[in-house]
């Protein structure tokens, strides 16, 4: 696809003229016709029915090269296609806001990282380990940074089969009429996994968090994020739920097992409740990849974005369930890549996440570079994310 074919993609969707500064792909060494095999493979998808539609963004020294939606919005949705301005389920793409959500608090001084959770939520002083059957006390209490960076021994329960993990499926998780409180008073009196700071363990850790935020701000969670990260950066599109005027942009309204993107809940997991869009999203890696500011606005002071993007488990290594893959450890709220070497192609510090029904993006600070895909199709998270990481890196020139 040449620039004025891609042009032609800006004007169908006018709303990113002024969300982004579009240029020449080749102007910042980006291959859009090395681009087109996944292009070929996202069409052949949507062609056999296992998937409706999707979005790929690739930001480059600061510029938005690539920004195109295929195939639609899928069953249930209003008719005509995709646009890169339709909301998705961004699910656990909702944990790095949180995450810049508490070291907003932490630059504040309304708390530390070295706290322990029992701080702001008295109920984990009394959080125990399963061990061989039996519950032991914690050796130490687990801390804001554990919540951070996944080693609280708190896990998930719908994943995975150990001990701890049964004892989750015992427990309603996920009322949507809970409060965040309610949800964190229920996983303090759970098991935990392994002891505080001895394994990475992928978790709702940071759903406790966000009552953390609660505590720490006297804001709902919603009104929070908002007030200190969303409207800044003008993420008019991020939140819990979509009004009813914004129905009409509202990606797969319908699949089945996924939340209903229109029910405004109770409960905001700040783990995986947020709705949200390419463009949207584009802003937040942006910000990251700036060091904490866009458009003149800061977020995050440049040293606590290093502090975020760096690894920081140390000796610490992934548990029963290693969902990093290899070269790669985690900072607060980010996988963070360690070695040359690694499972998937990058770049030595470049960091990601994604979420559960398929939406990925992953920051390169070596590349000056981030890239955000959105899709709401679960079943092929796992072979989509390698393949697009592939593809953009054989279509840089430089």
């Amino acid at each position: 696809m040449r620039f004025t074919a891609l042009l032609s993609v800006v004007l169908l969707y006018p709303s990113t003229l002024f969300a982004h500064e579009m240029v020449d792909p080749a102007s910042v060494g980006l291959s859009v016709e090395k681009l087109a095999p996944l292009e070929q493979s996202i069409k052949a998808d949507i062609a056999a029915d296992k998937l409706n539609g999707a979005t790929l963004s690739i930001m480059r020294d600061g510029k938005l090269a690539y920004h195109k939606a295929f195939g639609t919005r899928g069953k249930g949705a209003s008719e005509g296609p995709m646009k890169t301005d339709d909301i998705f389920r961004i699910y656990s793409m909702s944990k790095p806001i949180t995450s810049v959500g508490i070291m907003k608090l932490a630059e504040a001084g309304k708390l530390n990282v070295k706290d322990p959770v029992n701080k702001y939520i008295p109920e984990f002083k009394d959080s125990t380990v399963l061990v061989d059957g039996k519950r032991v006390p914690q050796n130490n209490q687990m801390t804001i940074e554990d919540l951070l960076r996944h080693t609280s021994g708190v896990v998930y329960g719908f994943f995975g089969d150990t001990p701890t993990r049964t004892e989750y499926k015992k427990v309603n998780l996920y009322d949507p009429m809970q409060s965040n409180k309610d949800m964190a008073v229920k996983l303090a009196g759970l098991p935990l996994e392994h002891q505080p700071g001895t394994k990475w363990e992928y978790s709702h850790s940071t759903d406790i968090l966000g009552h953390v935020i609660e505590v720490a701000s006297g804001q709902n969670l919603g009104e929070y994020l908002k007030a200190e990260i969303l409207d800044p950066l003008g993420m008019d599109d991020t939140s819990f739920y979509a009004p009813a005027d914004k129905k009409d942009r509202v990606v797969e309204p319908e699949y089945p097992g996924l939340l209903n993107p229109m029910m405004e809940p109770k409960y905001q997991s700040a783990g995986g409740g947020m709705l949200s869009t390419s463009d949207d999203y584009l802003t937040f890696t942006s910000m990251m990849l700036n060091k904490g500011t866009y458009n003149g606005v800061q977020i995050l002071k440049p040293e606590t974005v290093e502090m975020m993007t760096s690894n920081q488990l140390g000796d610490i290594v992934p548990g029963n369930y290693n969902l990093l893959g290899k070269g790669y450890g985690f900072g607060y709220g980010y996988a963070v890549r360690t070695a040359d070497e690694a499972s998937i192609a990058g770049t030595k510090g470049d960091y990601w996440w994604g979420g559960y029904a398929g939406t990925y993006f992953w920051i390169d600070p070596v590349k000056d570079m981030s890239v955000v895909f959105m899709m709401q199709a679960p079943k092929l998270r796992a072979p989509y994310r390698p393949i697009i990481r592939s593809a953009v890196y054989g279509a840089l020139e430089n």
